[in-house]
C-alpha cells in the first residue's frame, strides 16, 4: 500500500489589518517556516491576477508536490526536501544580495540577552523590527516589478518612484509617523550598503534629498485610565497582578521589564535595572508602596534573590518569544470590566501614567527622567513628561502620588474589597 502527501495549495486571503490586503500564507519548502506573501490593498481582480502569476512559479518552484511513502519505512522517519534553487540569474550587487548582506550585519551586531550595551550594538527586538521593514521595501518591490526582479536590478535601477510610491503606501497602510520614519531608513540603509566594494561601490543615481516626503499619521494622545476605571483594575485584580501594575506605575516597569526582573535588583530604599531594549541603566528610590506590594508579594511567593520576581505557572518569563502573558491577563481584564481598547487602553499607558506623575514634581530634571524611563531623554520627552499637570488628568495624578508615598497597604487592599 503506498501513501501519498498532497501539498496544499495556498488560497488568496484578504486582511485590513495593519493594511496588508491581500496575501497568501504558506510554509517554505526549504525551511518549514510559514510565511506570508503580500499583493498589497487592491482590486480583487487585479489582486487574482497577481496570486495566479505567483502560483505558477510557486508550484514550478515545488513542482515535487506529492512524496510517495512505502508503508515498511515509519512514519517519523519521512522528511519532505526541495532542491535548493539554482541562482544562476542572481547578478553581483543586486538588490536582493545587498539586502542579504545588509540583513547578516545587523544580526552580528545584535546583543545577546543581558549582554552589556555597546555602542553600535542593537537589541535583538530592534534586529527583529528592522528585518520586518526592510522585508516590507522588497515585497513591495516585488508587487510592482514581479517575482525575481530583485535579482537582477541593480541600485542604479532603483527610481525616485520606487522611493516615493513606497513611502505613500505605508502612509496609506495608515503606519504612524514614527513607523513610516524607521521604514524609510531601512530604505536609505539599503542603498548606503550598496556603496560597499563588495557590491561594485554602487551610487544612487538621483539625489535622496529631492524626493517628496510623505509622513505617517501623526502620534496619538495617550489616554489614561479614569480613576474610577484604575480602582476597578484594582479591584479585580489577584495580588499578584497588582504588584505589577503599581510596579508599572510608580517605577516605570514595561511587560519585558517585569518579565526580566529579579528579586536582588529592588529593595526598600532603591531598585536598579538596566532596561534589555536599550541596555541603558536604570535607577532610583522606590516607593513606599510598590515595596510594601512587593514585600507581601514575595511572603506569599517565596522566591531566591536571583530568581525572576515574576514566571507563568509553568516557570517561563512573563514574556518570551512572540507570547506576552501580562498583556493576555490585561485583556481578559479589561473585558472583565466591560472596557474595551478603545475605552482602555494596553497595560504599557501604566508606564505612561507613571512617567507623568514623576515628570511633573517640580525637582524633576532630564536626567532624572532619563534614569527613571531607562532611555535617553530629550527636550522631547521633556515637552511630553515635565510639564504642568493637565486639568483634566489632576485627580488621577494626584490620587497616584498620594498613594505611591503611602506603605498603608491595607488602604489599597479595601479598595479590591
Amino acid at each position: 500500500m503506498t501513501m501519498h502527501r498532497l501539498k496544499r495549495v495556498p488560497k488568496l486571503s484578504h486582511s485590513k489589518n495593519r493594511g496588508i490586503g491581500w496575501h497568501v500564507s504558506y510554509r517554505d519548502a526549504s525551511t518549514g517556516m510559514p510565511k506570508k506573501h503580500r499583493f498589497g490593498m487592491m482590486p480583487e481582480h487585479k489582486a487574482r491576477v497577481l496570486y495566479h502569476q505567483w502560483l505558477a512559479e510557486h508550484l514550478n518552484d515545488n513542482r515535487e508536490s506529492i512524496v510517495n511513502v512505502r508503508k515498511s519505512v515509519p512514519k517519523k522517519s519521512v522528511r519532505l526536501t526541495t532542491p535548493k534553487l539554482v541562482e544562476s540569474d542572481l547578478i553581483p550587487g543586486s538588490l536582493i544580495q545587498v539586502a542579504s548582506n545588509l540583513l547578516n550585519f545587523e544580526e552580528s551586531r545584535t546583543r545577546t540577552d543581558g549582554e552589556p550595551r555597546a555602542r553600535g550594538t542593537i537589541d535583538s527586538r530592534v534586529c527583529s523590527d528592522r528585518k520586518k521593514h526592510l522585508h516590507d521595501f522588497l515585497d513591495y518591490m516585488n508587487q510592482k516589478h514581479g517575482q525575481g526582479t530583485l535579482k537582477k536590478m541593480q541600485l542604479a535601477d532603483l527610481s525616485m518612484a520606487d522611493v516615493e510610491g513606497f513611502n505613500r503606501t505605508i502612509v496609506d497602510a495608515g503606519y504612524s509617523a514614527s513607523q513610516v520614519t524607521k521604514r524609510m531608513q531601512m530604505v536609505k540603509a539599503l542603498i548606503n550598503r550598496a556603496g560597499r566594494p563588495e557590491h561594485g561601490l554602487q551610487t544612487l543615481a538621483w539625489n535622496w534629498d529631492s524626493k517628496d516626503i510623505a509622513h505617517g499619521k501623526p502620534t496619538e494622545e495617550r489616554r489614561f485610565p479614569l480613576l474610577n476605571q484604575l480602582i476597578q483594575i484594582l479591584k479585580n485584580c489577584e495580588h499578584r497582578e497588582r504588584t505589577m501594575v503599581w510596579m508599572a506605575i510608580g517605577l516605570g516597569f514595561g511587560q519585558h521589564d517585569l518579565a526580566a526582573v529579579r528579586v536582588r535588583q529592588i529593595d526598600s530604599e532603591s531598585y536598579d535595572l538596566r532596561r534589555g531594549k536599550t541596555g541603558v541603566e536604570r535607577f532610583g528610590k522606590t516607593p513606599p508602596l510598590v515595596w510594601a506590594y512587593i514585600q507581601f508579594y514575595l511572603e506569599e511567593s517565596p522566591r531566591k534573590d536571583s530568581d525572576l520576581m515574576f514566571t507563568t505557572r509553568t516557570g517561563m518569563p512573563l514574556v518570551h518569544k512572540r507570547s506576552d502573558a501580562i498583556q493576555q491577563w490585561w485583556n481578559i481584564l479589561r473585558r472583565n470590566i466591560g472596557e474595551t481598547k478603545e475605552t482602555l487602553s494596553g497595560f504599557y499607558i501604566l508606564r505612561h501614567l507613571g512617567a507623568t506623575e514623576f515628570g511633573s514634581r517640580p525637582s524633576c530634571s532630564i536626567s532624572d527622567m532619563k534614569r527613571w524611563l531607562g532611555h535617553a531623554a530629550s527636550s522631547r520627552v521633556a515637552d511630553i513628561y515635565m510639564k504642568p499637570i493637565a486639568p483634566e488628568n489632576r485627580t488621577l495624578i494626584e490620587w497616584v502620588r498620594s498613594r505611591l508615598a503611602s506603605n498603608n497597604l491595607n488602604y489599597s487592599l479595601r479598595l479590591t474589597s
